[in-house]
C-alpha cells in the first residue's frame, strides 16, 4: 500500500504529520503539535512509531516490548497494551515533534526524562484502574 507518507519518507527522508486523538497526551496534543516521521530503522523499546492495525487504522504509539518480530504498543495516555503488532505493520518512526515553532528531537534530554517518567507511571495507572474497577463491583453488589 503506497501512501503520501511512505512516498514522502522515501523521497525526502521524512514526513510531517498532525496527530489526531488523545492517546499520546501529554506529549502530543491533538491537532496542535506535529510529528516528524522517518523510516522505521533500528527500532528500540520506548520509540514512538506509526503503525497500521489490521482494520487499516493508523496509530501513533510507543513501543513497550519487542520479542522476536512482534511488538507490544501503548499510548502514553493509556495503560491497556496492544500486543502482537508485526514489524511489517510499522510504517514510520517518530524522530521528534514540533511544539509550536520549537522542534524537540527524541534525543533531547528533557524528552528522555519524560519517557522515563511515563514508563515508570504506567503500572501505577493500571493499578489505579484495577482498584477503581474492584471498588465499583463491590458497590454494585451492595
Amino acid at each position: 500500500m503506497i501512501t503520501d507518507y511512505t512516498q514522502a519518507i522515501e523521497k525526502y527522508g521524512f514526513y510531517i504529520a498532525t496527530p489526531i486523538g488523545t492517546s499520546m497526551l501529554p506529549l502530543l496534543r491533538e491537532r496542535i503539535d506535529t510529528v516528524k516521521l522517518v523510516a522505521p530503522n533500528d527500532l528500540k523499546k520506548h520509540d514512538v512509531v506509526l503503525y497500521m492495525r489490521n482494520d487499516k487504522t493508523l496509530v501513533l504509539h510507543r513501543i513497550i516490548r519487542i520479542k522476536d518480530d512482534l511488538f507490544t504498543m501503548c499510548g502514553d495516555n493509556q495503560f491497556m497494551l496492544e500486543k502482537n503488532v508485526k514489524r511489517s505493520q510499522i510504517i514510520a518512526l517518530m524522530e521528534g515533534f514540533y511544539r509550536g515553532e520549537e522542534y524537540i528531537p527524541t534525543t533531547d534530554k528533557e524528552y528522555q526524562k519524560y519517557v522515563k517518567k511515563i514508563i515508570r507511571k504506567r503500572p501505577i495507572k493500571y493499578l489505579k484502574y484495577l482498584i477503581k474497577k474492584i471498588i465499583k463491583k463491590i458497590i454494585r453488589r451492595k
